[in-house]
């Protein structure tokens, strides 16, 4: 950013958007996380996060289970142009960016194997958010992405607020910037808990969360690179998911661009909200991290093809990483 399931197995360049312990975790390990539920396995993002995180969850319908997206543009909004994005998913939608039109994209790529079978997301849950005072993203860009989830999932598990008076930022109770800003680290001082609005419906069940301090995440190491994702990514993993036996949660957390734990510190991963949540209700929290590089010098994450034109299929280097990664985290096989 600029200034300016039960039965699953559980930007563009301007779409800106305590203690460590160090060990080893690539993305195929075969060293999950202990007591992982594999049908409460969720994601959501923020601006190029959210992007991300409707990409994976249309993709990998047999791992999630919900998505949440923040300030995000609907699949395929770029077909893999980086003049598209600009034109069709940014302030203002181009021609043809309506939900009709991108379902008959999303059969088509599933009828090509590029993703998986919508028919599992029938019991999944989508909440979606747009600032009224947002300008890189125009609402009728997330209007297709809501439109488009709303022809997917029953209506009741669809929920899109738009009634929020903030900026592209990822709003929060009390950190960061002014709610109207759009600056670094991309969070809004709101006085809204984005955070407890996702996770509490994407988990029904959980508990409201009573904001006390909490123990830090963990930097963990994992082989990135070669998608544009960092060798560094952060987990938090709550006391009561230390054991074999107990059922949490995992909820995967991507950052914006221009947000990353390289250009913000720690900042959004313990500022955007997550944690007090997480701590309360056993979900186990994930923070990987896009990379900067010449074709993305913002560290956003791929929603228009930097990395392959393969970068909407399962077999895309990013969404393949991270799938493969979460699955190592819940110890499930393909």
């Amino acid at each position: 950013m600029q200034n300016q399931n039960s039965n699953k197995y559980r930007a563009v360049l301007n779409s800106i958007f305590g203690f460590a312990i160090f060990f080893t975790f690539s993305a195929h390990s075969d060293t999950p996380v202990a007591g992982i539920d594999p049908d409460r396995i969720t994601i959501s993002g923020v601006s190029s996060g959210a992007n991300m995180a409707n990409q994976l969850h249309l993709a990998f319908p047999e791992l999630f289970s919900g998505v949440g997206m923040v300030a995000g543009v609907p699949w395929g909004c770029a077909e893999g142009s980086l003049t598209t994005a600009f034109s069709r998913c940014m302030a203002q939608a181009g021609d043809n960016l309506d939900a009709q039109s991108l379902l008959n994209d999303l059969s088509a790529a599933e009828e090509n194997g590029a993703i998986g079978n919508q028919a599992l997301l029938a019991d999944d849950r989508a909440w979606l958010f747009h600032g009224q005072l947002d300008t890189v993203v125009g609402q009728t860009v997330m209007d297709a992405a809501a439109g488009l989830y709303r022809e997917l999932l029953p209506p009741a598990n669809v929920n899109y607020v738009t009634e929020i008076e903030a900026a592209h930022n990822f709003p929060t109770l009390s950190e960061g910037s002014a709610c109207d800003a759009t600056e670094a680290p991309y969070l809004g001082n709101c006085n809204y808990d984005t955070a407890g609005q996702i996770l509490q419906f994407l988990y029904p069940e959980i508990e409201a969360a009573d904001h006390q301090p909490v123990t830090s995440p963990i930097e963990v190491a994992i082989s990135g690179e070669s998608a544009g994702i960092g060798n560094a990514a952060w987990l938090y993993i709550p006391p009561g998911c230390e054991t074999p036996d107990a059922q949490c949660g995992l909820h995967l957390v991507l950052h914006g661009c221009s947000q990353s734990h390289a250009q913000v510190g720690m900042d959004f991963i313990t500022g955007s909200g997550f944690l007090p949540w997480a701590a309360g209700n056993d979900i186990v929290l994930a923070f990987p991290q896009a990379v900067s590089s010449a074709v993305n010098p913002l560290a956003c994450w791929d929603w228009w093809g930097y990395t392959g034109e393969d970068y909407l299929s399962r077999d895309g280097a990013q969404l393949n990483f991270l799938a493969q990664w979460v699955r190592s985290l819940a110890g499930l096989t393909e």
